[in-house]
């Protein structure tokens, strides 16, 4: 993941050599072949203020919803990763149970099966000892 981000700034970052040298400039807003912001400032008929602005090279708002969008994706794969990892959990628990379970059944089977013998032997004992 930290080689993905890096590997996304070094990017931004051969993209964005040639600009800073080519005579750039850095304003509030964002980049811009102009050093001002060439805004314009008015208010319409009901008396709300408005400002157009000139379009920058790059926008500070749009790199800013860039990284939130990045920030955001990896936030759900980690959901994804946790609830994956949840579900996995789980499975592992019915399986600890079923065998628990299952082991139980085998411990019964085997001392139904050991009752059974003992009482075949006092029966064939009695049935020795009624015959003598």
């Amino acid at each position: 993941v930290i080689l993905r981000y890096f590997g996304d700034f070094m990017r931004a970052f051969i993209f964005a050599l040639p600009l800073v040298f080519s005579a750039c400039y850095l304003n509030e807003r964002g980049i811009s072949s102009t050093y001002y912001n060439d805004c314009k400032a008015y208010y319409d008929a009901a008396g709300i203020y408005h400002e157009g602005c000139e379009p920058n090279i790059i926008e500070f708002s749009d790199a800013k919803k860039l990284v939130n969008a990045k920030k955001t994706a990896v936030q759900q794969e980690l959901e994804r990763a946790n609830q994956e990892r949840a579900k996995d959990e789980a499975a592992i628990d019915k399986l600890e149970e079923d065998f628990q379970k299952e082991e139980e059944a085998i411990k019964r089977a085997t001392r139904v099966g050991e009752l059974a013998n003992k009482k075949e032997e006092q029966n064939n004992q009695e049935a020795k000892d009624f015959g003598e």
